[in-house]
């Protein structure tokens, strides 16, 4: 059998469940709510408020349905889900070729899922809560306590379901919410050597970096289940879609919110080449995402006032929206190494991964390439308060050029980057600066909607941003040094200098610093363009309630509210805000989680460490 008949199989497989309720009609002219943006928080808004059959709600998708599609569900085509212009939209910042020297145009590309899901049905499948700290500090500035992390961490365990026996006893864990959490298996030897490496190298094992600490090193968390990915879509959305009182619409192009009195009454919105308005009988709640929302805000008049005057866009509230801007930034360094434990280059399509994935649900199609992550402190600080802020996601193989599309390099940095693709075996660290001091800004090129956005995400432009992640480059360096990487012959494979920066001694902090300034690549990770804060914070668009300041009716809830980064990805960030936003409208708030004494997750082997366990302790008995 071919790999291309294998394929086949496994699209009919992923397939089966594509068939269901028609997503493109809206038969009411109003609703109690309009939920604008199925992502991983508005899918989220949407099936919880529908859970009153009292009310009515309407969940809006400018993207298509995600059922049926491989590139979704199959964990390891993550990759070809962010390049798949099906249900991946492309947006790039502002031309800056003197600051940005190795991106084309010195543009940077954000991916946004443009599909039922969102953002959750393209994106690698990583699951991070991010530290205490960070809700703590969140509470402290918005001057809130149902914002720290004790109310946070009830809405996390209600969220989540892990499926690890061994994770989900501890009491920092759920095990019966919507949202499938999967501690991920490895399947090559190579996770195990670089856990080794990382414990020699002083970094720690962390049992469970969604539990008490995020500090130390874990094997990753992904949202998936018997070898598929579960999405908001899929975890809040298809199971519901019975229900009588939710309709959701796909191909639904919301062009602003119609705003009378300063109360928002409805949406306007654009299908099939018709505009509609759909009335609100209550509120509306933007769920578009860190770009979206901010850009319907300003479309209806909400925004900052000489801005929106240039556009011609009547204010409605001067506001700061998209002022308070900030993206994670990233930079990979891939590695070589002597022995094949890794990821076998072209797996994905071999025919025995597919036939495998096909049967079992199970190998390499069923997880995420990235296998191990660790965090640390790039200051004596951030150590002494145990805050890390720095990720470092490892992938266990090498992208060659040909995967490069999509990353923003010019043809100078791929040219140079060509070495990778003689790799044979080896593994990528991709560090990436989780709380960023540099603040970037977010407008728009004219008053409609699509692609109308002036990003600049002013990175580097504070320096402890750059020296954290040179620090990231000698904290992989040392990681090199170890003995279990010794053995495997573990090398810089990029040892070519970066031609902008070959004045500069090879291998040096300057150099580093020339070349992470001149490549960064940004994690997807857009936050703060519709800020929360206090009454009296000016540079706040929403108050601790998803408000939007100045307007009755209105809400934002999705990623674009945090009032500074939280220091993980930001996915399961914005389901913990989609689930505290359906109990804020719906006045209600679960008590906080007070842990007296800490339960500790217990190690347990993989299902095929224990099959393996168990045939070799059969095998010592029979020699017996």
């Amino acid at each position: 059998m071919t790999s291309s008949t294998m394929a086949l199989i496994v699209l009919a497989v992923t397939t089966l469940a594509a068939a269901g309720k028609d997503l493109t009609d809206f038969p009411r002219d109003s609703y109690d709510f309009i939920v604008v943006g199925s992502g991983s928080a508005g899918a989220v808004v949407a099936s919880r408020l529908s859970e009153d059959a009292g009310v009515t709600v309407l969940l809006l998708e400018q993207g298509g349905d995600d059922r049926g599609i491989q590139d979704i569900s199959v964990p390891g085509y993550a990759r070809r889900a962010w390049l798949n212009p099906n249900i991946s939209l492309t947006y790039s910042s502002e031309p800056m070729p003197d600051k940005y020297k190795s991106l084309k145009n010195g543009q940077t590309n954000w991916l946004r899922g443009a599909v039922l899901g969102g953002c959750s049905s393209n994106n690698n499948l990583a699951y991070q809560r991010g530290s205490k700290q960070d809700f703590d500090k969140w509470a402290e500035t918005v001057k809130d306590d149902a914002w720290n992390y004790d109310h946070i961490l009830s809405y996390f365990k209600r969220l989540e379901r892990v499926t690890n026996p061994e994770l989900k006893t501890s009491v920092y864990r759920g095990s019966d919410g919507p949202l499938s959490v999967t501690r991920s298996c490895p399947i090559y030897g190579l996770t195990d050597k670089i856990l080794d490496a990382l414990r020699e190298s002083g970094i720690e094992y962390n049992e469970d970096h969604n539990g008490e600490s995020v500090l130390g090193s874990s094997r990753t968390q992904l949202n998936t289940e018997n070898g598929e990915r579960v999405s908001t879509s899929k975890a809040y959305i298809h199971p519901f879609l019975g229900r009588a009182n939710l309709d959701v619409v796909v191909h639904a192009l919301v062009e602003k919110v119609v705003i009378a009195n300063k109360k928002a009454v409805g949406v306007q919105m654009q299908k099939g080449g018709q505009t509609y308005i759909v009335k609100a009988n209550r509120e509306v709640v933007l769920s578009a995402g860190s770009l979206g929302s901010a850009q319907l805000l300003m479309l209806s008049g909400i925004g900052p006032r000489k801005h929106l005057e240039q556009l011609n866009i009547p204010v409605v509230v001067d506001s700061p929206v998209g002022q308070s801007l900030h993206d994670q930034v990233m930079f990979d360094l891939a590695m070589a190494i002597d022995k094949p434990i890794g990821t076998p280059a072209g797996v994905l399509t071999s025919t025995w991964a597919l036939g495998e994935y096909a049967t079992l649900k199970t190998g390499p199609l069923s997880v995420s390439d990235s296998g191990v992550v660790f965090y640390v402190g790039s200051t004596d600080e951030a150590r002494r308060l145990a805050w890390p802020d720095l990720m470092i996601l490892v992938s266990l193989s090498v992208s060659g050029t040909a995967a490069m599309l999509g990353s923003g390099y010019d043809d100078a940095t791929v040219s140079g980057l060509s070495s990778r693709n003689n790799v044979t075996s080896g593994f990528t660290f991709n560090p990436t600066l989780l709380r960023p001091a540099s603040t970037g800004s977010l407008r728009l090129r004219n008053n409609r909607t699509g692609n109308n956005f002036i990003i600049d995400p002013n990175y580097f432009a504070e320096s402890q941003d750059v020296e954290a992640l040179v620090e990231a480059v000698e904290i992989c360096k040392n990681v090199l040094k170890s003995k279990t990487m010794r053995d495997l012959g573990a090398r810089l494979v990029d040892t070519k200098p970066l031609k902008i920066c070959e004045s500069l001694v090879f291998d040096s902090k300057d150099y580093w610093r020339c070349v992470i300034k001149a490549r960064p690549r940004s994690l997807n990770h857009i936050t703060g363009t519709c800020k929360m804060g206090s009454a009296d914070d000016v540079s706040a668009v929403v108050d601790p309630q998803l408000r939007v300041k100045g307007i009755v009716g209105l809400r934002v809830a999705d990623a674009s509210i945090t009032p500074h980064v939280v220091s993980a990805s930001t996915h399961a960030l914005a389901v913990l805000i989609g689930e505290k936003a359906a109990d804020i409208i719906q006045g209600k708030q679960l008590p906080p989680t007070v842990i007296l004494k800490q339960n500790n997750a217990s190690t347990q082997l993989c299902p095929t460490q224990q099959v393996v366990m168990v045939m070799l302790s059969i095998f010592f008995l029979l020699l017996m």
